[in-house]
């Protein structure tokens, strides 16, 4: 059937077989009420099956992407961007390092920034 106006009376004019994609057959085909001209894949249904598989494992995986995207989005708006908020997140930790390293290093930061600190002389009155 042709594609652009539907008529019945088309025909080949040119077909080869495709080793590549698993046996399939390309074909020419003209109409003959409209003259028009387009080509025609023809596949094993095994083949579609696995195609058809695989979109919607696509589709599926680009569903995951675009909630994770937004998920990260919303969570970064949440989170402070400014390094005064370093009461709600240390963004220091690497999880890739030992987490016994990773709190004797938080402590000794806490040392060293109680150590600079200078007591205050109050004159009382």
């Amino acid at each position: 059937m042709c594609p652009k106006c539907n008529s019945k009376q088309t025909g080949i004019y040119n077909s080869r077989k495709n080793g590549k994609h698993g046996g399939s057959v390309w074909r020419r085909r003209h109409c003959q009420k409209c003259f028009h001209n387009w080509s025609t894949v023809e596949i094993k249904q095994e083949h579609y099956d696995e195609l058809t598989n695989n979109a919607n494992l696509l589709k599926t995986l680009r569903t995951i992407e675009n909630t994770a995207s937004t998920i990260i989005g919303k969570v970064k708006g949440i989170l402070p961007e400014s390094g005064d908020a370093s009461h709600v997140y240390d963004d220091s930790y690497d999880p890739n390092r030992d987490y016994l390293q990773y709190i004797q290093d938080k402590k000794s930061r806490e040392a060293k920034r109680l150590s600079n600190l200078r007591p205050v002389n109050r004159k009382e009155k």
